[in-house]
């Protein structure tokens, strides 16, 4: 606080004038994983976008943890080397691959910030998007993108990833546009939900968890996608359909039965 003392023709008196400076009020800290499985050709690119969108908000403090998959290319080369180079990058491997679910599991144990969240490390998820995922940091629990874009993806895609979002919302009673991006939550609220899948549907294990309790606020954010520059996806696998099976099931017996 300081003191204005301003002077008027008021008989040589002083009126003394208060005025409170506001504190800069900073946002929450925040934990960004950056997930990446043979992703050479895009990971420095998406890191780099990552750590230019956080820098534009005025958050506490924020780090990114850089996780590589088990990755066969240079990922982890090149992960290691960015570290090395920004103090808020923080570099993990895996001895092999172990899936986003793993990852993304590991990835909030060593989180340290309020909130946390993820990006994919195939650089995808268009420069825009990222600043507008993170400037709902702080005013929801938990912030959930959803694709606008969809042509971006074969019909294929499209088609599975219209069957996933109507059989978990129909199954579960909500009503949620998308499950598969990257979202975000407070941290201390993530803790409170079982995460038990490394497969695909891992984020729809924590969002039909969270959301069917109705005790935290979530915001639904649009999220524009780009073709990938290099390499091939890895989400199109048999194994992955039997782990989807597999998560609703324990899904529903934990809600339904338990």
């Amino acid at each position: 606080m300081f003191i204005n003392i301003k002077y008027l023709n008021n008989g040589g008196k002083a009126n003394v004038m208060k005025n409170t400076v506001e504190p800069l009020k900073l946002r929450p800290s925040v934990s960004i994983a950056v997930i990446a499985l043979n992703e050479a050709g895009n990971i420095e690119n998406a890191i780099k976008n990552v750590i230019d969108a956080t820098r534009k908000q005025d958050f506490l403090d924020f780090e990114i943890l850089a996780i590589n998959d088990g990755s066969s290319d240079d990922t982890g080369k090149i992960i290691d080397e960015l570290a090395a180079q920004n103090r808020h990058i923080k570099a993990f491997h895996n001895s092999r691959p172990r899936g986003l679910g793993y990852d993304f599991r590991i990835a909030a144990s060593l989180a340290s910030k309020d909130y946390f969240g993820w990006f994919p490390g195939d650089n995808e998820t268009l420069p825009g998007t990222i600043t507008a995922i993170l400037e709902q940091i702080g005013k929801a629990d938990i912030i959930i993108p959803y694709t606008v874009n969809r042509e971006v993806r074969s019909i294929y895609r499209r088609f599975l990833s219209t069957a996933f979002v109507t059989l978990f919302n129909v199954i579960f009673g909500l009503k949620i546009k998308y499950f598969n991006g990257p979202c975000f939550f407070k941290r201390d609220l993530l803790k409170t939900v079982e995460m038990t899948t490394d497969g695909p549907a891992y984020m729809a294990e924590i969002l039909v968890q969270l959301v069917r309790r109705k005790d935290a606020s979530y915001v639904e954010v649009p999220m524009y996608i780009k073709k990938r520059d290099y390499g091939a996806s890895h989400v199109l696998k048999w194994k992955n359909v039997y782990l989807i099976g597999k998560t609703i099931l324990g899904l529903i017996y934990r809600i339904y039965f338990r």
